[in-house]
């Protein structure tokens, strides 16, 4: 028996509909590696609150990695995902009656915007555990939980059954800045959740060594995002910056701290500066950024805005995981400026071809700097260079297509030794 054709049960909550965000990139990523270890991705997803508030989702392209899509009290037409809960329907048209009071004036409790809570880290249901131990057959010789939440999973598959977790972040290491309800984890409690797998799949170096020292006999794989570089630096337009997000509590806190502290200084000095915001990191700023800067939301490829883009920034202040983003940028051959959080776990990689500092003068001044071409085609260079030499899908993914492959292959035995004369 070997791993070729053997199928790997992803199970998610999150809302996955294509490569819109860094959790939704990996994970994908990840299937495709599963299909180029020879075997086949399968989707399993259990909680219908996954929706949101949207009571429709257009799955993209890329979704087509997965053999089969199935998700509790959806219906799957084409390439759409339907809600069938008329609460999520009461619930939407409430929530547009609030937003019309708010545009309106109304400042009263119920015309405050309630964000719905991350599907992730729900608690689990008995219904939810039913599905799973319903469409689990045929479709698990090993099973890949996408948060450590979703680790209640596995008490729903058959005995034995080899079991990851893809960890995305050391939860409780993102501190009490963080606002998300998916940030509150006791460290202990992490450490119990990660232990129920066989392995965790760990984003970046620092998260793969507290697995393995912390979190004995589950093994830890590191694989960081990969991308696929571009093949020539693009120094881009001097006065055009970049920032790509999602709307989570570090990419919007961190946006925050770039438009009070370090925005105005960048256009006192060079008022022809533009900053394009893409990602739905725009929906926390329901009124408006400051002048200079253009909130995209999603689009449907940010291919054209890494090449046209001058620097790219990533100005976070608190998080963990690897910063997917910072990998798009360097693998799109880009100037990048960041803070220390940002290159967290990539810092030796990095050394040299990311301007870097967590002082909002600093951080100004470097994002000036770039306005010189010569210097901002050397840093673009550098990056690209990183992302080629430490974020192919080859380095990448090695190690998990290896884990996957021994966790479905018996162990081969010695031919029997010959008889003694």
């Amino acid at each position: 028996m070997t791993a070729r054709g053997k199928h790997v049960l992803f199970i998610s909550r999150q809302r996955l509909v294509g490569t819109t965000n860094g959790s939704s990139t990996y994970l994908i990523d990840l299937a495709r590696a599963v299909r180029a270890a020879g075997m086949v991705p399968h989707l399993l997803q259990p909680a219908p609150t996954l929706m949101g508030r949207w009571p429709m989702l257009t799955l993209r392209p890329e979704m087509a990695v997965f053999e089969t899509h199935v998700a509790r009290g959806l219906l799957r037409v084409g390439n759409r995902l339907i809600s069938l809960s008329p609460r999520l329907y009461s619930s939407v048209a409430r929530a547009g009656v609030a937003a019309l009071a708010r545009r309106a004036g109304v400042q009263a409790a119920w015309a405050r915007d309630r964000k719905a809570p991350y599907a992730v880290a729900i608690p689990w249901t008995a219904a939810d555990h039913r599905f799973v131990a319903q469409h689990a057959r045929g479709r698990c010789d090993v099973a890949i939980a996408d948060y450590m939440f979703n680790a209640e999973a596995f008490a729903d598959l058959p005995a034995g059954t080899p079991t990851a977790i893809v960890m995305h972040d050391l939860f409780h290491a993102r501190g009490s800045a963080a606002t998300d309800s998916v940030a509150q984890v006791e460290r202990a409690h992490e450490v119990a959740m990660l232990a129920r797998a066989d392995a965790v799949i760990a984003i970046q170096a620092t998260e793969a060594r507290f697995v393995a020292d912390e979190v004995p006999g589950t093994r830890a794989i590191l694989a960081p995002m990969a991308a696929t570089p571009v093949a020539r630096p693009q120094p881009g337009t001097v006065d055009r910056l970049l920032f790509v997000g999602s709307d989570t509590a570090p990419n919007v806190d961190g946006l925050r701290w770039f438009f009070d502290a370090v925005w105005p200084s960048i256009r006192a000095a060079a008022p022809t500066t533009r900053l394009e915001v893409a990602g739905s990191v725009a929906r926390a700023f329901p009124d408006g950024a400051p002048e200079g800067v253009t909130l995209l939301g999603l689009v449907d490829s940010l291919v054209p805005l890494y090449a046209a883009a001058g620097v790219v920034i990533s100005p976070l202040t608190f998080g963990s995981g690897l910063k997917i983003k910072l990998i798009e940028a360097l693998a799109a051959g880009k100037a990048i400026v960041a803070t220390p959080v940002t290159l967290q776990g990539v810092e030796r990689e990095c050394a040299g071809a990311v301007d870097c500092t967590d002082d909002a003068a600093a951080f100004a001044a470097h994002v000036l700097a770039l306005r010189d071409d010569e210097r901002r085609a050397r840093q673009a260079a550098a990056a690209l260079a990183v992302a080629v030499a430490h974020f192919s899908p080859a380095a990448c993914y090695r190690d998990v297509q290896q884990w996957l492959t021994a966790s479905v292959s018996p162990p081969s035995t010695p031919a029997p030794s010959a008889p003694a004369s």
